[in-house]
């Protein structure tokens, strides 16, 4: 014990005694007595311990194991009470030191942004109250001062401060809630008033469901009789009520999905006493389109009800506790919510096989009639999202009439399943069924709006899905297959035609779970006028036609209906190959598909090296590229089998990307792009664009980009008649397309052209590189990408990250490069796993460097520059130390520093954007916060900076820095505390800014002229407010005075002498 309290004193590092403290506390019995006085000593000095390290521990990780370490202390203090001396009791009751520091603890970390560690501090609270308890043991709990000036602490806390319920909630259950009410009755109706803010919604839930839990014991046990019954649901009940009712939006949402369930499931016999308030209150409430009104309160009572089993059956429902005509006005009542809440009480059981009534069946065909149009994407999610629940139980209720029925079952199904025969019951549902389907391909007609189509096709997705076709003995009710002809199958077809990809998608995947295709969509003509029609739309200038080519050539795939005209793409040995193994017929389509997309993308990227005009007009690239990709996509190819020929396929696919590449750089790279107005002095990058810049002629006329030009297509494009032919403002020349029409360009055609082909080209890349195995080293023949390869597309991607200016151009490319590097992570081969790192080493020495012939983009935010480097890190293992993001974070933040050379501040401005991205990056989560302090010191210090640049950038990074630090605004109200926190806990978060901060303020304050008593002007003072103005006292403020509020406020007064706007700013502080 001696060596143990030795250790705790000598000089070690942090971490190395924390895990002391851990050991101290796990290894050594505290229960009994069994330590004598001297276990009492070593228990007080570790948590003094603990204490100081707490103050110093600032890594999420250790400060996680410390509030472990503290659970385990005050676990072992209240073993060691049970059997201590009236000396360790005074120490630990309610009004020692160490209550108190451990209350500071709380506090301060009851609203930390890691869970597990919030977590832990109720644990220590609720610990904390029991050792209180057993310091007075004996003593009547509810006069306490401890538990009474507790109690007065919390309640009068705002309600947005989360870690207040569970405090609240450890309270009551260690005191009860007789005594909280008596102090305020309305506590209820308070919590239920905060349910609208969906990030205290759980916490107000929990303790409400622990108070009235408490509150129904404590009223049970005060009365021998039933009537405490109304005073409960006076207190619980009639609250949810009337916010039910009353309330707005968000709360009734929030109170139906959180706090209903949870009453019900404690006191299902309150359920009768809501549906008897309820329908009293219907007729003078029925509601409207934005009030829910009594019915709606209704609806969803019975809802949450039925779907937690508290009615037992649909039937009983309807006729002891609702109409059938409250029904049909929920189905088709004008507010949204109330219609969802009643299909929700036809199609959710706590049984899924529950037999469906015919009368439920024709409420939801009513329902199905008038309500597929819903132009809200939550409500169509929700009645998809139900429905599908409803085929889930005609699906497992099914099985049960059939073995009903094959069993020839003499007495009634066990709970009363049906009253009906199985047989008939199995009839109606596929009647039921059918007219389903019916009715959804009705609402595919040529015209139906997006939303019908979404919810028709989701809900014939749903159909498909849960009724699957089958091989062998099992008994489906119904196959929707059966009901597919080929009026409909056309139909599903021309959902390609939609200009919505999602309509797209949920046409391609039902089509793909039928099981059997049209006869007529198996002859030859129509096959090859179908394969004609995608090729025609994948050189569409409409980006939305080689979309809707894409999925119109995988159907061709993976339906095995690609011409035959096509097999001449394919080698004999594949051809071989692929009549010894079946299975990989979709596999040879894609092959032939995509060799002969790329022969045809060779023609048009040999035209548009010519004339990015011409191709901009008459053949834009990128439609190819994206059919491309779409089929790979489609194709699982982990699991090749003509692997030699997918070889040379990939290695063609790179060469020509390269080639698109290559044709459209001098635009995307431009100084800029959007207005293809050159600024650009390297000669070779120059060279190329002016070609490009005399086709186009940029006018300096304000009408250029509204007016088109019409040029004319000519078999050699000479630069100099098309010189002359615009030589005159208002001359026009014609090009014509290929069949002969005249082709509108303008300036923004070619553009889209060009960063639409960037885009294409960079997801391809991305595919290529996420679906295509790799070699485990480099010597193997197995796989279709060689390292060469890989590190081509690499330096493709970081040319392009690095130089683009188009922001369109590398987004996209910065989504192909995630792509890139989460492979490498993981390759087993070392030298592709140390790519990131190297080619992050180089991109930092090039921005340190400052050299003025870097092609760097210093404008546009650093351009790609933060993308680049926001995939490299991001990629990184999670697992590991993170040091390649460490030693990142470091040395940007030592470039965004001030620095006394004024002439570069180039490497400033790219680290303040680069900063700016990773601390808005969420995949970096947690590992960016121990560089928050020093950043935000970097963006208060650079907005002192004479350069603009300097002073924008660091403005954005400050801005990112508080969405970081406080969350994100989602409220209006600039004087809510939803979005701030104390001051306690801010600096003991981010030590080092409150003398930063401090010192910042001082010097504004200094600026004011005390003669005139008028603000000088200085930069920082705005900063420095937007971040004091967001914090607020705490609890402890007035017990201990370390990292207190209270010396800003003088420099707060002092510096808004003369200027009254400032005041406002400084009324979080003050």
């Amino acid at each position: 014990m001696s060596s143990c309290r030795s250790l705790c004193c000598a000089d070690i590092p942090p971490s190395a005694l924390l895990f002391l403290c851990q050991g101290t506390l796990a290894m050594l019995d505290w229960q009994n007595g069994s330590m004598g006085p001297g276990g009492e000593t070593l228990l007080l000095d570790t948590v003094h311990v603990l204490f100081t390290l707490s103050s110093q521990i600032k890594e999420s990780t250790l400060e996680m194991f410390l509030s472990r370490i503290l659970v385990l202390w005050t676990n072992s203090a209240i073993h060691i009470l049970e059997s201590s001396s009236p000396a360790l009791k005074d120490s630990l009751n309610g009004n020692s030191s160490i209550v108190g520091r451990l209350l500071e603890y709380i506090y301060t970390h009851w609203e930390h942004p890691l869970d597990a560690l919030r977590h832990q501090t109720k644990i220590i609270f609720r610990n904390l109250l029991q050792m209180h308890r057993l310091t007075v043991e004996g003593a009547d709990l509810v006069p306490d001062p401890f538990f009474l000036e507790l109690t007065q602490i919390l309640l009068r806390l705002e309600w947005h401060i989360k870690g207040k319920y569970t405090c609240l909630g450890c309270l009551v259950e260690c005191i009860g809630i007789g005594h909280i009410l008596a102090i305020d009755n309305t506590i209820p109706s308070q919590i239920l008033e905060v349910m609208g803010d969906q990030s205290l919604v759980p916490y107000a839930s929990d303790l409400l469901e622990t108070m009235f839990k408490n509150h129904k014991k404590h009223l049970k046990s005060q009365t021998a009789d039933s009537t405490w019954i109304d005073q409960w649901h006076e207190t619980w009940v009639s609250p949810l009520l009337y916010i039910l009712c009353e309330g707005n939006l968000d709360q009734k949402s929030y109170v139906i999905d959180y706090y209903l369930p949870k009453l019900l499931n404690y006191s299902p016999e309150s359920l009768r006493y809501m549906v008897k308030i309820l329908q009293t209150s219907i007729d003078a409430k029925t509601g409207s389109s934005s009030s829910r009104g009594a019915l709606g309160a209704l609806m969803a009572c019975l809802r949450a009800a039925r779907a937690h089993g508290h009615l037992q059956s649909a039937t009983d429902a309807w006729e002891n506790l609702v109409s059938s005509a409250r029904i049909k006005q929920g189905l088709i009542h004008q507010h949204c919510q109330v219609r969802i809440d009643t299909l929700g009480l036809l199609c959710e059981s706590s049984r899924s096989t529950e037999i469906i009534s015919a009368e439920e069946m024709q409420w939801i065909q009513f329902f199905i009639t008038y309500n597929l149009n819903s132009q809200s994407p939550g409500v169509r999610q929700q009645i998809c999202s139900l429905l599908k629940k409803l085929f889930c139980r005609i699906q497992e209720s099914s099985q049960v009439l059939y073995k009903l029925e094959q069993g020839k079952s003499k007495h009634e199904p066990e709970n009363g399943l049906t009253r009906e025969q199985p047989s008939v019951s199995l009839q109606q549902y596929k009647n039921f069924m059918s007219s389903i389907c019916n009715s959804l391909f009705e609402a595919l007609f040529p015209g139906s709006s997006y939303s019908t189509r979404f919810s028709a096709l989701t809900i014939l997705g749903s159909i498909a899905e849960v009724f699957p076709a089958v091989e062998g003995r099992v008994q489906v009710v119904y196959q929707l297959s059966h009901d597919i002809d080929a009026s409909r199958f056309q139909t599903l077809i021309e959902c390609f035609t939609s200009t919505f990809e999602e309509v797209k998608t949920l046409a391609f995947d039902l089509l793909m779970k039928l099981s059997v295709t049209p006869i007529q969509f198996q002859d030859t003509g129509k096959l090859q006028g179908l394969f004609q029609a995608a090729l025609e739309l994948s050189t569409s200038t409409k980006p939305y036609d080689c979309v809707t080519a894409s999925y119109l050539l995988n159907f061709l795939i993976w339906q095995d209906a690609v011409p035959s005209s096509l097999s001449a793409y394919l080698t004999q040995s594949a051809a071989q190959s692929d009549e010894n193994k079946p299975a990989s017929v979709a596999e040879r389509n894609t092959l032939t598909v995509i060799k002969c997309l790329i022969e045809n993308l060779e023609e048009d990227v040999s035209q548009a090296e010519n004339s990015l005009l011409q191709a901009a007009a008459s053949f834009p690239m990128y439609g190819r590229v994206h059919c491309i990709t779409g089929a790979l996509q489609k194709l699982p190819l982990d699991s090749l089998q003509l692997v030699s020929e997918w070889t040379a396929v990939v290695e063609k696919l790179l060469l020509m990307s390269y080639r698109i590449s290559a044709v459209v750089a001098p635009v995307i790279q431009s100084s800029s792009p959007e207005g293809l107005i050159p600024m650009d002095t390297d000669s070779e990058s120059a060279s190329r664009l002016q070609v490009i810049l005399n086709e186009i002629q940029p006018r300096d006329t304000n009408d250029y980009f509204n007016q088109a030009k019409i040029l004319k297509e000519c078999d050699s494009f000479d630069l100099e008649d098309l010189n002359v032919c615009v030589s005159n403002i208002d001359t026009f020349a014609d090009i014509r397309g290929k069949e002969g029409k005249t082709c509108d360009v303008t300036a923004q055609m070619v553009l889209v052209c060009c960063w639409r082909s960037m885009k294409e080209v960079a997801l391809l890349l991305g595919t290529l590189c996420q679906l295509l195995r790799m070699q485990p080293v480099p010597e193997s023949s197995a796989g279709l990408l060689t390292v060469e390869q890989v590190k081509e597309i690499g330096e493709y991607f970081k040319q392009h990250l690095l130089q683009s200016r188009h922001r369109g151009a590398f987004e996209l490319a910065y989504t192909g490069f995630v792509k890139l590097t989460e492979i490498l992570n993981r390759c087993p081969n070392v030298n592709l796993q140390k790519l990131p790192e190297q080619w992050l080493w180089n991109v930092l020495e090039e921005i340190k460097c400052s050299d003025p012939s870097s092609k760097l983009c210093a404008t546009r935010r650093s351009a790609g520059i933060p993308f680049y480097i926001q995939a490299l890190l991001a990629s990184e293992p999670k697992k590991g130390k993170m040091d390649l993001l460490k030693i990142t974070m470091k040395e940007l933040i030592f470039l965004a520093g001030p620095t006394d050379n004024s002439q570069s501040t180039v490497p400033q401005v790219h680290a303040l954007n680069i900063l700016r991205a990773l601390f808005r990056d969420t995949r970096l989560g947690e590992n960016v916060i121990p560089f928050v302090a020093d950043g935000a010191k970097a963006a208060i210090l650079g907005f002192t900076s004479p350069v603009w640049a300097v002073r924008n950038s660091s403005t954005l990074l400050f801005s990112s820095l508080i969405t970081r630090i406080f969350g994100v605004k989602r409220g209006k109200d600039e004087h809510s505390k939803t979005n701030r926190m104390t001051g306690r806990e801010f600096f003991s978060r981010f030590p080092e800014l409150y003398p930063f901060l401090l010192k910042q303020l001082e010097a504004v304050a200094d600026t004011v002229d005390s003669d005139t008593g008028e603000p000088g002007r200085h930069p920082s003072m705005f900063l420095l407010l937007l971040v004091l103005e967001r914090l607020y006292p705490s609890p402890m403020d007035g017990a201990s005075s370390a990292l207190s509020l209270a010396p800003f406020v003088p420099f707060i007064i002092s510096s808004s002498q003369g200027h009254q706007d400032i005041g406002l700013h400084s009324g979080g502080v003050c």
